[in-house]
């Protein structure tokens, strides 16, 4: 389901905001989820990767436009590990007054576990654009079936509770899952799926996912109701069978004194 996930991004790099505290959000959120924070010849730096074009040119703007900061945007080629092109977008000369600004690091310079407060119980347009930026920065949908799920990938425990906890504010149940220290924020309900997508401002899309997960639930109903029915034929069968082979031992045994109906039943 890659190419939906791709579609779905790219829904959601174009989904506008009203306010700057939301695109605000978004931001700072995009910026944790990818790991944004870095340390370049002794200086705090900011330097994302990202798998989209839209998102790439909508965090540039935003940057630029709420903290008047200009950063660098460039195509970063396949090759490697990477089968497609990626964006890189580096802020150098003000990468720690963003960094502050977004709360990636508190006033004494140290870095953020999770979120920063003001997100984790900010309104809920703003618990939106929270779940939009981690999903455009680090998410997956996988496909509809027996393991459907949604998942960010997180950088730490901390911002995965944090994602769990926006995620319980906009009425939805998600897990934060560990393995081989990776953390994961998880949505398995396909309903519960639905309303984030929607939440976060993907409508297209979500309706097409809903719609290949209908006509899958309609087919494993099918599927099931065709093997339960040819549980009960070849039950039947055997049972007829077994009943068969009784009356055969029973006319064996009586031979010219069997009852009428039991002669009539071997026959």
């Amino acid at each position: 389901m890659m190419a939906l996930t791709q579609h779905i991004k790219e829904e959601l790099a174009r989904v506008p905001v009203r306010t700057g505290l939301e695109r605000a959000a978004e931001l700072a959120t995009v910026l944790r989820f990818c790991g944004g924070l870095q340390l370049i010849s002794g200086r705090i730096a900011i330097e994302v990767e990202l798998d989209s074009a839209a998102l790439a040119r909508r965090l540039a703007r935003a940057i630029a436009e709420l903290y008047g900061i200009q950063s660098e945007l460039t195509v970063v080629q396949a090759g490697g590990l990477r089968k497609t092109s990626g964006y890189q977008i580096r802020v150098l000369k003000d990468g720690e007054l963003l960094a502050r600004q977004t709360g990636l690091i508190d006033n004494r310079g140290r870095p953020v576990r999770g979120l920063p407060a003001t997100l984790i119980s900010s309104t809920l347009d703003e618990a939106r654009a929270v779940w939009r930026g981690a999903f455009m920065a680090h998410g997956i949908l996988t496909d509809p079936g027996r393991s459907t799920s949604l998942e960010v990938t997180a950088p730490g425990n901390e911002s995965a509770m944090a994602l769990v906890g926006v995620a319980r504010r906009l009425g939805v149940s998600a897990k934060a899952r560990e393995v081989r220290n990776v953390y994961r924020v998880v949505v398995r309900d396909g309903e519960g799926i639905s309303e984030l997508l929607r939440q976060m401002g993907c409508i297209e899309q979500v309706e097409k996912w809903d719609e290949l997960r209908s006509r899958r639930e309609i087919r494993g109903v099918a599927n099931r109701l065709a093997n339960f029915d040819d549980a009960n034929l070849r039950r039947s069968a055997q049972a007829a069978i077994a009943a068969g082979a009784r009356v055969q031992r029973a006319l064996e045994i009586l031979g010219d004194q069997a009852p009428a109906h039991l002669q009539y039943a071997g026959e």
